[in-house]
């Protein structure tokens, strides 16, 4: 059986090996996602899929600091003596936090995306495996979504924070990852589309459960520490 483009670059070259791949996996992607793999190892698929990501990352991290913290400091700017007597040095403060805000979004871009990434996985992957249609390993469905990460470039539409544009670039990916989703899962485990949809219904489910276990109290108690510090700074003298 054929194997994936970006797992023969040592035969193909790495230019033409990321080509191929990306090309195929748009073009065609239920043969793509039908392919064997090589590698022992799907490190090298997040690699190719990191690609995908840095762009984004580099395009709003550029936009950010062309015109993003000099737009949003010009409509906040009119607070600022509010804020400075509710907060000494407040505004200095928030000035240094936009900065510090945007160079931290660029450097952690390498870890969000992995944790991102083997969250799809596991989801799709505990979905699979209570509708009856797991065929494959965890590590392999990690590689599969990695290869999808072409879907990712649709957020380029939103970097300059348009409310259109970003409600476009919203619809595109959500739209365009979902079917790369079922064509994933569809090729790869050979299950039907209804098996796909129960799956797909099945990870939502859990992904929905965990993120309220484990996302939302420690953002609530996050914004509770913030709010006191806040009102702290308000009442002290």
């Amino acid at each position: 059986m054929d194997t994936f483009p970006w797992e023969r670059r040592g035969e193909l070259g790495v230019f033409r090996a990321f080509a191929d791949n990306l090309v195929l996996s748009v073009r065609a992607p239920t043969r793509f996602f039908g392919l064997a793999p090589r590698d022992g190892s799907y490190w090298p698929a997040v690699l190719y899929g990191f690609v995908f990501e840095l762009v984004v990352a580099l395009a709003t991290f550029a936009y950010a600091k062309l015109f993003g913290e000099a737009e949003l400091r010009g409509t906040i700017a009119p607070y600022y003596p509010q804020l400075e007597e509710m907060l000494p040095g407040g505004p200095a403060q928030l000035e240094t936090f936009l900065r510090a805000s945007t160079a931290v979004s660029l450097i952690a871009t390498p870890f969000t995306y992995v944790l991102e990434l083997h969250v799809v996985a596991l989801v799709t992957w505990v979905g699979l495996r209570l509708a009856g249609g797991l065929r494959t390993s965890f590590g392999h469905i990690v590689r599969l979504v990695a290869y999808a990460g072409w879907v990712r470039v649709f957020g380029l539409l939103g970097v300059s924070g348009d409310v259109v544009l970003s409600l476009l670039s919203g619809l595109l990916s959500l739209g365009f990852a979902s079917y790369v989703w079922v064509a994933l899962v569809r090729a790869s485990q050979g299950i039907d589309m209804k098996k796909a949809v129960i799956a797909s219904l099945y990870g939502t489910l859990v992904g929905f459960l965990v993120g309220c276990v484990v996302v939302v109290p420690p953002t609530v108690l996050f914004a509770l520490w913030l709010a006191s510090k806040l009102v702290d700074g308000v009442v002290t003298p």
